[in-house]
């Protein structure tokens, strides 16, 4: 909960920043979501910086008179300042949790797309069983590789894609990432990995999607 309050509190206070300011503002929170130090040492940096940067707007002062120009090695001391160490389980408990996402994600498209149209013209019982399949497993995880590849290249560059071509640069990245995805998606059903790794009851495999739902709603709720 205090994290949750620090957050808050961080993106109201940088409601205030304008031009230049803003934009290296938001570069610098981008590169730190991706960095190893932990989301408290990340909220705790992210509040200084902010109110940093309105006290030299305030003072008319420009954002590279006072940290330079090379706002990324900026960014860099900060961290090393902190010293992070690599923490397992913590590591283990964030790709974890983003995995579990990926697959309640999964879930819902499946469920919507696949069972709920079955279940509305054959089966009103719920009578049906959901088959998890090797195929099924290796679209997610070609799916959740792309995404924490993206989310990781874009925050470790976000200083030099906020720049003149980031639309561009942009653009391609984002290009390139879906026609991937495509054929990957296409090719994975005709590898002909139709093992079933697991089967659940279908009325299993709402309440799964309900409680994951309810829980994002409550999540953004309180954020």
């Amino acid at each position: 909960m205090k994290n949750v309050d620090i957050t808050k509190e961080n993106i109201k206070l940088s409601e205030g920043l304008m031009g230049d300011y803003d934009r290296i503002f938001t570069d610098i929170v981008c590169y730190l979501r991706v960095s190893n130090i932990s989301e408290e040492e990340q909220e705790e940096i992210i509040s200084d910086t902010v109110m940093m940067f309105l006290d030299w707007q305030e003072e008319g002062k420009t954002v590279d008179s006072m940290i330079g120009k090379d706002y990324k090695k900026f960014a860099e001391n900060i961290i090393s300042a902190v010293n992070p160490k690599l923490n397992v389980l913590k590591t283990i408990k964030k790709y974890l949790g983003l995995t579990i996402e990926c697959f309640c994600m999964i879930f819902t498209v499946d469920f919507v797309f696949l069972y709920l149209p079955k279940l509305i013209k054959k089966n009103p019982d719920f009578n049906v069983t959901y088959d998890y399949t090797s195929s099924m497993l290796l679209r997610a995880l070609f799916v959740a590789s792309i995404f924490l590849i993206l989310v990781n290249y874009i925050g470790k560059n976000a200083f030099e894609l906020s720049k003149k071509h980031f639309s561009k640069l942009a653009d391609f990245i984002f290009g390139c990432s879906a026609a991937v995805l495509l054929i990957l998606l296409i090719l994975t059903p005709k590898l002909g990995l139709g093992i079933v790794i697991f089967s659940l009851n279908i009325r299993y495999m709402l309440g799964i999607i309900v409680v994951y739902w309810i829980y994002k709603g409550i999540k953004k709720i309180i954020k």
